[in-house]
């Protein structure tokens, strides 16, 4: 049997697995389920369906800017239109071929550019992403489990950013550090360094500015479905709940997070004393206001310009021959 699908049965049998445990730990209600959906706000719904085209939108700008800061010039509507075409992609696809796609169209686009130069840039889009979730999330860690007791909200953000930073700028020395040291010819570790310090230099200012106003918007649209709802939840709370989500669905165990989401989403809104059939509605309904209707979205793009898997995984193929163990970093074309 191929390891795909091997992979592909995992994850089926993950998911019922998972949601059979929690429906077996929980008291559910199919009248009470079926009555939460019946008193959903349709205005408060509809306000949140642009939301995720705007994220999306405002994220593009960010890797085209990040590609700019590399010496690269790249137009907001084709960055925009990849972006938009690989999020639709990775709904319905595993293996973050929706990533790869982006790594596609730059190449089709900008044929000067190298391919591990164009991976760069979307890894790079990826792990500001990542700083803001692990920020959020590990802010919500110290604010639901109290390991240094009864905090604030406010003050559960600063501490975790301060953390969050602290832990990026010590793992970009101690990267330097390595590939210095031990292993200077290791093209894995140049390729990784570069990424923390492309992070950590001021020419990436507007990177971080874009983040921060994706998140504050993405953040809106999740309270924006929590008022549709009728989930009463401080707007900062709302990041540290949905940030913990997307940390858990990280974990690849699950079919498009079903099961990890809903048993994330009981579990922490347990925490306001929200009914079960609340939280599982809740999740439901983030999945299509999100994930179908952005995928969707996205699938008007993939429609007017497609891409054969097969090309985009060639340009895959092409990075990890360039990355395998004992490349030289000379020969994956990054700065430092």
């Amino acid at each position: 049997m191929k390891k795909k699908h091997f992979s592909t049965i995992f994850k089926i049998l993950s998911t019922v697995l998972i949601l059979y445990l929690l429906f077996a730990n929980i008291k559910f209600s199919r009248e009470e389920f079926l009555s939460v959906w019946e008193q959903i706000n349709i205005n408060w719904l509809l306000l949140s369906l642009p939301v995720v085209i705007v994220v999306l939108g405002i994220k593009s700008l960010r890797w085209q800017a990040i590609i700019s800061a590399e010496g690269y010039h790249y137009s907001p509507f084709k960055s925009f239109s990849a972006y938009m075409a690989s999020y639709s992609l990775g709904v319905v696809t595993p293996g973050r071929l929706g990533e790869l796609l982006k790594v596609y169209n730059l190449r089709k686009d900008q044929p000067g550019i190298d391919v591990i130069m164009a991976f760069r840039t979307v890894v790079l889009d990826r792990l500001f992403d990542m700083f803001f979730l692990v920020w959020f999330g590990l802010a919500g860690v110290i604010f639901y489990f109290k390991p240094l007791g009864d905090i604030k909200a406010i003050s559960a953000l600063i501490l975790s950013f301060a953390l969050a930073f602290a832990g990026l700028t010590a793992g970009n020395y101690i990267l330097k550090f390595v590939r210095q040291k031990y292993f200077k010819a290791n093209a894995t570790l140049q390729f990784l360094h570069s990424c923390t310090a492309t992070m950590l230099s001021f020419k990436n200012l507007k990177s971080w500015l874009t983040t921060a106003l994706a998140y504050a918007i993405y953040f809106a649209g999740i309270k924006v479905l929590f008022i549709a709802i009728n989930i009463p939840i401080q707007a900062i709370e709302t990041g540290f709940i949905i940030s913990l989500i997307g940390l858990i669905l990280l974990l690849p165990i699950s079919v498009a997070g079903f099961g990890t989401r809903e048993a994330g989403l009981v579990y922490l809104l347990s925490f306001y004393a929200i009914d079960p059939e609340i939280a599982i509605s809740f999740s439901l309904l983030q999945f299509l206001t999100f994930f179908v209707w952005g995928g969707l979205a996205g699938l008007i793009f993939w429609i007017i310009s497609p891409v054969p898997l097969g090309l985009i995984k060639e340009d895959s193929k092409k990075i990890w021959e360039r990355m395998k163990p004992g490349k030289k970093n000379d020969d994956l074309n990054l700065p430092g």
